[in-house]
């Protein structure tokens, strides 16, 4: 009998037993219904659930099932180039490479790569009608999936606009790679085809810039290790093994060797990362070319690489809001739509046996998983199964962040705190930003992101505006110098980390002093509390601090308190001795959602201490805290109308 369950108001069946059923009449995932490119449309969409219990394999199947239905009533693909407002179609089968004659202009200052998100979609499309196939028997996916892959024979090339290797031809040799492992089943012309081109794209595509782009003994440096050239290699060498090319040895070689580099400078004194979305879309990339190595050599790379893929598990367990694990902290480029990392944690999970990393994939919603962790996600169903404990809690640090937290459902509140210190172009110069999540939504938050696009909004998306760490005489950070001076628990309910920020601003005098100890206070009053000490600058220094709401949250302002509401629950927003009046709220004219409440100081003599105070209020009352600094300490006493217990003390 068909089992009918609801995600979010929506109903889906499928049927049991082998292969698979139609299963849905609507998508429910923002790749079939895309979202507004707005900072808080991912954490507002009614189709993406909140605490949501954990997944079942049976769960798994029906979404698969769902999303296979939608593939096979496809006839063109519609591709959302949602970070430049484009959407475009391509026929399917796609029997040639898109070029740049045959594309708008995108961005007027560049060749802008339209096939990256182009081949994101097919993958998603094939990943799909591949599992069908083989997991499932379904020969109509099979069919379709063997149609669309022998097309690409007829390919000039498989190459980006700009005519040279890149993502999109990894993504193509992913596919290639993943589909012609196993030649059974396969019609014998259409597998001559997709050998024919998988052929071409290593010897033809891939080996020329492989000799230019890898060959010899040039150092690595962080920045040689970027997420393009990896990715493209990585997944030419995969496909190399599975066609028996005679370049696979030296492809597969240098793979190796740059994935120790890279682990090498994760957990040195490089501190070396892209941020959660490009280290996850690098490890997609990483973890699968491991997946397909011979057991013997995957387990010595495993063993070897144990701190980093821990490094990279705790930050993408960590940096997620609570209740909402499909969601990071946005600091630095970091996008909802790029859950790529799911897929490499969901590996090193089966892998190494983590409990708590099998824990939160397990709640992470279905309908925003990628096809790759879908994949995944069945086969080890039953580790996640077993992972019954949350993930432990404590402040941690990060090679670009610090987080402290009190918990992981919706109820519990997460300070993620920006401490960049890699040179990698996807993160910021904002050391000190903080983002606070809480019931579903970054209610202190940062546009996530950097516009490539000149003009008004890619001026603030790197501007001052965009974060809130001080600002001095209109100078913001240039340096990703942040030092984190300590990270501990002050009291039991108290987690504080203190930072050093001095050396991230340019001209500062040499005896300047800049640091924000920021503590988060849990348990049954919850919030935060920043404290921004100067001294040293010079006389009449100029201080300037902006704080981003959450889009659609609604402001108001009380007795001096800037309150911030999603109808149900409050965050109040205080310094001392200076109310706060809404004149301090403004709209930048780049962003794409947040409000700022903009403030303003001047340090007569260059020293001084500016408190800042986030209470949280989930009663949702109109009467803010009430706030008394001493020296270097601050007491917070929350409205006793609120149901809060007494007040707290923050300080040294």
């Amino acid at each position: 009998m068909p089992r009918v369950i609801s995600i979010a108001g929506l109903l889906f069946a499928v049927a049991g037993g082998a292969g698979l059923t139609e299963a849905s009449e609507r998508p429910a995932d923002a790749r079939a219904a895309p979202l507004g490119y707005e900072t808080s449309a991912f954490e507002l969409a009614p189709f993406i659930p909140l605490d949501p219990p954990a997944w079942t394999e049976a769960d798994v199947k029906q979404e698969i099932s769902r999303r296979l239905l939608r593939e096979k009533r496809r006839r063109e693909l519609v591709v959302d180039y949602y970070r430049i407002g484009h959407a475009l179609s391509f026929p399917l089968p796609l029997a040639q490479r898109p070029t740049k004659a045959d594309l708008p202009a995108g961005i007027a200052t560049i060749t802008y790569p339209w096939l990256i998100w182009l081949t994101w979609e097919l993958e998603e499309r094939w990943r799909i009608a591949h599992v069908a196939w083989r997991r499932f028997d379904d020969r109509a996916a099979g069919e379709l999936l063997q149609r669309e892959l022998a097309a690409l024979a007829t390919w000039d090339h498989f190459y980006e606009t700009m005519n040279q290797p890149g993502l999109a031809t990894a993504h193509l040799a992913a596919c290639l790679a993943r589909a012609l492992a196993n030649p059974d089943g396969w019609d014998a012309e259409k597998l001559k085809s997709a050998r024919a081109a998988a052929e071409a794209l290593v010897e033809r595509d891939v080996w020329p810039w492989f000799l230019k782009t890898w060959s010899g003994d040039q150092p690595y440096t962080a920045r040689r290790l970027a997420n393009i050239p990896v990715i493209t290699l990585a997944r030419a060498a995969q496909l190399a093994r599975v066609i028996g090319s005679t370049r696979a040895d030296a492809m597969e070689a240098k793979t190796g060797e740059i994935l120790r580099a890279w682990m090498k400078f994760r957990t040195g004194a490089e501190l070396h990362t892209e941020g959660t979305a490009y280290d996850g879309y690098l490890m997609d990339t990483l973890t699968e070319w491991l997946a397909f190595l011979p057991a013997a050599q995957r387990d010595e790379l495993l063993h070897a690489g144990h701190d980093t893929f821990r490094s990279l598990a705790d930050e993408w367990i960590e940096l997620t809001l609570p209740g909402r694990f499909d969601l990071h902290a946005p600091i630095g480029d970091v996008e909802p739509q790029m859950t790529f990392w799911t897929a490499p944690l969901l590996r090193i999970a089966s892998w190494y046996k983590w409990t708590d990393a099998a824990w939160l994939m397990a709640r992470v919603p279905l309908n925003r998983l990628p096809a790759a962790s879908l994949v995944e996600a069945q086969p080890a169903s039953a580790l996640f199964a077993g992972a019954t404990a949350s993930p432990p809690v404590e402040p941690r640090q990060h090679p670009h962040a610090v987080s402290l937290r009190s918990g992981w459902a919706s109820r519990d509140i997460a300070a993620v705190v920006s401490v960049p210190r890699a040179p990698m172009s996807h993160l910021h110069n904002d050391a000190g930003h903080i983002t606070l999540g809480w019931q579903g939504r970054f209610w202190i938050t940062d546009p996530g992101y950097q516009q490539y696009r000149k003009g008004d909004e890619r001026i603030y998306t790197l501007g001052p505006a965009a974060h809130n760490p001080p600002v001095l005489n209109t100078l913001s950070q240039s340096h990703r110098a942040g030092v984190i001076l300590g990270l501990d628990r002050p009291q039991p309910e108290v987690q504080h980390v203190a930072l050093d920020l001095g050396a991230c601003y340019n001209k500062l005098p040499a005896t300047a002093r800049v640091q924000r100890d920021i503590w988060l206070a849990t348990g049954n009053d919850m919030g935060a509390v920043v404290r921004d000490t100067f001294a040293a600058l010079e006389a009449k220094t100029d201080v300037a601090t902006h704080w981003l709401g959450g889009a659609h949250l609604a402001w108001a302002f009380v007795d001096g308190w800037a309150r911030l509401s999603d109808g149900e629950h409050a965050l109040w927003i205080g310094t001392v001795d200076e109310p706060l009046a809404p004149s301090a709220l403004t709209r930048d004219v780049g962003t794409r959602g947040p409000l700022t409440l903009s403030h303003r100081t001047n340090l007569a003599d260059g020293s001084g201490v500016r408190w800042w105070v986030f209470w949280c209020d989930a009663a949702g009352g109109w009467s803010p805290p009430r706030v008394t600094a001493t020296g270097s300490r601050l007491h917070v006493e929350p409205d006793r109308r609120s149901g809060a217990n007494g007040g707290r003390w923050f300080g040294d």
